[in-house]
């Protein structure tokens, strides 16, 4: 594409957190919701989430239906000095989060450790996103380095439809998405046998 991914990272968190806050809840809920009336999501029992920063798409209905139904529910949290992610069990609540690296609400480092392969579905956050299943993020590397271990997961990526592109810089190393949900419904890419929305 014509932009880096620096000038693009800032193109699109300007125009998220520029977002009417009402349009963002909306988009939101609707997204959350494309999410939750998926096959993927009914079949899935291991669930990892992430706490929403700097405009991101919400994911409070998925971890209230998480909680409701029963499935295990996990969030992130930051090694910086490994530059790792490690996954946690979490109730679904604020009780069980801490401020931790970059500012970002995450689980205690008390609470149980999750092996990546045991997840079923992951919800990831991006910056942007492309219709081949590539994924910008803030550039950190953790869901480049963590996406890989999950052998058996279903990526799903969550955001505004403003933030699917047509073609996002690739390197071979890259794990690609399985589908992005927007307000307009869950993408499913070429690779997927499900028909594409409108």
């Amino acid at each position: 594409m014509d932009i880096s991914k620096e000038e693009l990272r800032r193109r699109m968190i300007a125009a998220r957190t520029a977002m009417d806050p009402a349009d963002r809840a909306r988009s939101s809920r609707l997204a959350q919701q494309a999410v939750l009336e998926s096959p993927e999501w009914a079949r899935a029992q291991t669930v990892l989430l992430y706490i929403p920063v700097r405009g991101e798409a919400d994911t409070a209905a998925l971890a209230g239906v998480a909680r409701a139904t029963a499935k295990r529910l996990l969030l992130p949290r930051v090694e910086q000095a490994a530059r790792r992610l490690w996954l946690h069990r979490w109730d679904g609540t604020a009780a069980q989060l801490v401020r931790g690296a970059y500012g970002i609400p995450e689980p205690r480092a008390d609470l149980p450790l999750e092996d990546p392969a045991a997840v079923d579905l992951v919800i990831v956050p991006g910056v942007a996103f492309d219709r081949r299943g590539c994924r910008l993020g803030y550039g950190g590397g953790y869901y480049d380095r963590l996406l890989p271990r999950m052998l058996q997961a279903v990526k799903i990526g969550l955001g505004y439809a403003f933030q699917l592109v047509d073609c996002l810089p690739a390197e071979p190393h890259d794990v690609r998405l399985d589908g992005v949900a927007t307000e307009r419904g869950l993408y499913r890419f070429p690779t997927a046998a499900d028909p594409q929305p409108e």
